[in-house]
């Protein structure tokens, strides 16, 4: 018996939506959405299991900016979440603003990366972005030993639900028989 059953070995994906539209099983309307780019733009060779992959590494990408990006964001982390797909969201955003500042004065900078992630972040508090670091708060907070954490107030004990659920069973029954 074979692992590979005759729908895997022969046709491709393509092929088996293609073939099912032909025959009218599948509507025009509801073919996939990546079925239009592969017919207009089929791959090189076409997939099958018995292709070799190659040998050589992923090529990472990374852009210099990257690492800015990902140093900005453990050391501010996020404000709130944006739409990428809006162009002037995404310029607005801290981040990017941060970049654009940082890569401006790396231009003539001459002394080290942490300097200059400092000096970038001064620069936009004087431009009026206030960047707060990850765990500072708004205020600072107050520790009151004699108060209980919020755990320890969320924490109810099994007796006490049981004896809610008694109490609101027992609200909710007619008093009447």
């Amino acid at each position: 018996m074979s692992s590979l059953s005759r729908i895997v070995r022969f046709g491709t994906i393509y092929t088996r939506i293609r073939d099912l539209m032909r025959a009218g099983v599948l509507k025009e309307k509801d073919r996939p959405l990546w079925y239009d780019t592969m017919k207009h733009f089929p791959p090189l060779e076409p997939p099958s299991l018995e292709r070799e992959i190659p040998d050589g590494a992923v090529i990472e990408i990374l852009y210099p900016e990257d690492v800015v990006r990902a140093k900005f964001y453990k050391t501010y982390g996020t404000v709130h979440p944006m739409n990428l797909s809006n162009h002037s969201s995404v310029q607005n955003s801290p981040c990017y603003r941060f970049i654009s500042k940082y890569q401006e004065l790396e231009k003539t900078w001459t002394e080290s990366e942490d300097e200059l992630f400092e000096a970038t972040a001064s620069a936009l508090s004087e431009e009026g972005l206030r960047l707060r670091k990850k765990g500072q708060g708004k205020r600072p907070v107050r520790v009151d030993p004699t108060h209980k954490s919020q755990e320890e107030d969320s924490i109810i004990s099994k007796e006490g639900i049981a004896d809610l659920l008694k109490s609101t069973l027992a609200d909710t029954q007619p008093q009447g028989r």
